[in-house]
């Protein structure tokens, strides 16, 4: 999982030829999903890597021994949202380097960065860990990851957010593969209650190492486990940096880590280049300055060297 820190934009045409990701590009656009084989993703080893800390991760929260062939429960884990047959794990940046790695895979920089144009940030990295059990509900949590505008609506010439599932284990029906509708992404809108019932829900199936990506307006969900053992993802949610993200990232961001990702591409997933949240001294231009893009830097009115100067 290296990332070449020269390149500017992941999102353009000759890294996605690089990549190859050119046909998994246009199956989102066009049904709202796809799936990038192992092979293609990380390597084996990787996956195993981030598999076992998410479970040490999990059995110091709850308490509990997990082993991927045995049901769980939350135990002493407390974290909101969770039922009787999952729980998250969220803020994973922050738990282990293993997942700064992750965040710079050249999969996720060029998708993340071609959907949303070069403005990607991270929203939540997490992990869904489920089991088979009871209080699930009936519409599968059908839902699109894209925050409605005011009418209620999703945008349709644009994209501000996109999603995407590392396959700890394997995804099938049984074991609560992600649940989709295709085309959904095209209508630009939160799905309602009717639309369950109406829509050609499926369940996306794909072997452990596999990544599944989608676009922010896709209605999806997941299907209940029905068979003994643990179903275990890394979640990587993605959103433009003009939205508010889910967690709170920029603020925890230690200089050990910044060191450990040298370059712009880190500190921009992580918004050292957004100046929003400022006090009554206005903004401080500096994580601008250092890692925005060149959008950015091109809605500066004033000298940069002058502002950096005037600040030292």
């Amino acid at each position: 999982m290296k990332v070449n820190q020269s390149i500017e934009n992941y999102g353009c045409d000759t890294v996605i030829e690089k990549l190859n990701l050119a046909k998994y590009i246009n199956e989102v656009e066009d049904i709202g999903f796809t799936v990038i084989p192992p092979e293609i993703v990380a390597s084996e080893n990787t996956r195993k890597e981030i598999l076992a800390k998410i479970i040490e991760i999990a059995e110091k929260k709850t308490g509990n021994t997990l082993k991927l062939d045995q049901n769980t429960n939350s135990g002493n884990y407390k974290a909101i949202p969770q039922t009787d047959s999952q729980f998250v794990l969220y803020q994973l940046l922050f738990e282990d380097a293993i997942f700064e790695r992750w965040l710079m895979n050249e999969i996720i920089l060029c998708l993340s960065s071609y959907f949303l144009n070069n403005q990607a940030q991270l929203s939540t990295m997490s992990s869904f860990i489920k089991w088979k059990g009871v209080n699930y509900k009936d519409s599968l949590g059908l839902h699109a990851d894209t925050q409605p505008s005011p009418n209620g609506k999703l945008p349709s010439e644009w994209v501000d957010a996109c999603n995407s599932v590392l396959c700890l284990t394997d995804y099938t029906k049984d074991d609560g593969a992600l649940a989709v509708v295709p085309y959904s992404h095209k209508i630009a809108r939160q799905p309602s209650a009717d639309d369950y019932k109406k829509s050609n829900v499926i369940p996306v199936e794909a072997p452990a190492g596999s990544l599944i990506f989608w676009h922010g307006n896709l209605w999806h969900g997941a299907f209940p486990k029905l068979t003994d053992g643990l179903r275990i993802n890394l979640t990587t949610f993605m959103n433009h940096r003009r939205i508010k993200t889910q967690e709170c990232i920029k603020e925890k961001v230690t200089q050990e880590m910044l060191d450990r990702n040298p370059g712009k591409h880190f500190a921009r997933m992580v918004g050292l280049n957004d100046s929003n949240g400022f006090d009554q001294n206005g903004p401080v231009l500096d994580g601008i300055i250092n890692y925005g893009t060149e959008d950015q830097m091109k809605r500066f009115t004033f000298n940069v060297k002058d502002y950096k100067k005037r600040n030292r």
